[in-house]
């Protein structure tokens, strides 16, 4: 942390205004509906609280940050700072997408084959 409000990295600074605005929108995306509910559920982070970030635009405190990186992860982290494409988290990112990526060609591929063999 640098300045109040403010996120270092390593091409500048965050402002908490721009960091509020990608958290709610990675938020809303990930969950569109019902969204301070889902957050709450997964994080622990109260219902009330994420409102607040939602409609007033306000930024998570350290805690409430440190719950949605422990739940979100490298994704999280990428969407609230795409300035910072060379950084860990990016690299894990897409590690992660490429193993999901995998395991579903290889549950298709099981699908193809046991068509072929005369399964449904």
């Amino acid at each position: 942390m640098g300045k109040t409000g403010q996120i270092s990295g390593t091409n500048g600074q965050i402002d908490a205004r721009t960091l509020a605005e990608r958290i709610s929108a990675f938020l809303r995306t990930r969950h569109p509906l019902k969204t301070p509910q889902s957050v709450e559920a997964e994080t622990g982070v109260p219902a009330a609280t994420v409102r607040k970030w939602l409609e007033q635009g306000n930024a998570p405190s350290g805690s409430a940050y440190d719950a949605l990186v422990r739940r979100y992860g490298a994704p999280f982290l990428c969407a609230v700072h795409p300035e910072e494409p060379g950084a860990w988290f990016a690299d894990v990112a897409r590690q992660q997408r490429q193993d999901r990526l995998e395991a579903k060609a290889d549950a298709l591929l099981r699908q193809i084959n046991d068509l072929r063999e005369g399964r449904l």
